[in-house]
């Protein structure tokens, strides 16, 4: 189930997600938006410009200096956000299974984002098919949230780079998009690239086995290897300077990617499958600036 537990959510519930540069874009919400407009918190004066509502123009100004100025207030609106669970066969592995972990994530941020007022939709997606979920928006929501979540299952066949130009097109407002994937695609720099022009923050979070970050967990000696994507298999001695050749180059990858998201002016975040979903939560994301609490 991806429901997380009712202490982990009571720990949560005056919690919300902190963005470096996303704007709060939709409906109305409890983030204070660039935009000026009708509302309650006086922001400043403008001059009248034809068309305005007259109503606005401010009777003081006016009696005083014979002109007409506009007040102007803040106004506060949701921030979008966006989750995107990776479904192909590669995240189908693992114990704790990768997929059933970034599901039981996903549904802990998106608490996160309706506790904190935000509007949250979730998409799941392989090859040329995404599921999205309808756009919740409230706390009272996270219940319907977590089921349509719990339903979601790996796609099989299809590159999750695909899914990601599929998810660009879906797009429509500038927010906050968290994608969880253990990136085992090819030539993702377009990708990323395609998804941070259409204005969103993006979170990269690098779901990992711990037997992908330390192959020497599988002990030594010779061992057949599945690629679980193509179904090719390849035997291999898991030997000293394979396992230093294997981790040099996850180090590397890791760095490429890394650096991606920080041309994109993102996080990219290594999350392992055996860190507790309530430490990332209640811990590490906030002490990184992910987590705060709301108002």
């Amino acid at each position: 189930m991806s429901t997380p537990n009712p202490v982990l959510l009571g720990k949560l519930q005056r919690s919300k997600l902190i963005t470096r540069w996303a704007p709060a874009t939709v409906g109305v919400g409890e983030r204070r938006s660039k935009a000026k407009g009708p509302g309650m918190e006086f922001a400043d004066h403008r001059e009248y410009q034809p068309g305005d509502d007259l109503r606005r123009i401010d009777p003081h100004i006016l009696a005083r200096f014979g002109v007409n100025y506009i007040k102007e207030y803040d106004v506060y609106r949701q921030l979008p956000i966006t989750i995107l669970i990776d479904a192909s066969r590669s995240m189908d592995f693992g114990q704790p299974n990768k997929f059933q972990y970034a599901k039981d994530i996903t549904s802990a941020l998106g608490f996160v984002g309706l506790a904190g007022g935000d509007q949250v939709q979730i998409g799941v997606g392989s090859g040329q098919k995404v599921h999205w979920s309808p756009r919740f928006h409230g706390a009272s929501r996270a219940h319907a949230m977590f089921q349509w979540i719990d339903e979601q299952k790996t796609e099989g066949d299809g590159s999750f780079a695909s899914a990601l130009r599929l998810a660009a097109r879906h797009l429509e407002s500038k927010g906050l998009l968290i994608v969880l994937s253990d990136w085992w695609a090819d030539d993702l720099e377009s990708e990323l690239a395609l998804l941070s022009a259409t204005g969103q923050e993006l979170w990269g979070l690098h779901i990992a086995a711990p037997e992908e970050l330390d192959p020497a967990i599988l002990g030594g000696g010779e061992v057949r290897l599945t690629d679980i994507e193509t179904g090719h298999e390849v035997e291999m001695a898991l030997d000293g300077p394979t396992l230093e050749r294997y981790r040099k180059s996850f180090q590397a990858w890791r760095e490429q990617l890394a650096a991606l998201f920080t041309r994109a002016r993102g996080r990219y975040l290594v999350t392992p499958t055996s860190q507790p979903t309530d430490r990332l939560l209640l811990s590490d994301w906030r002490k990184l600036g992910m987590i705060g609490q709301s108002a």
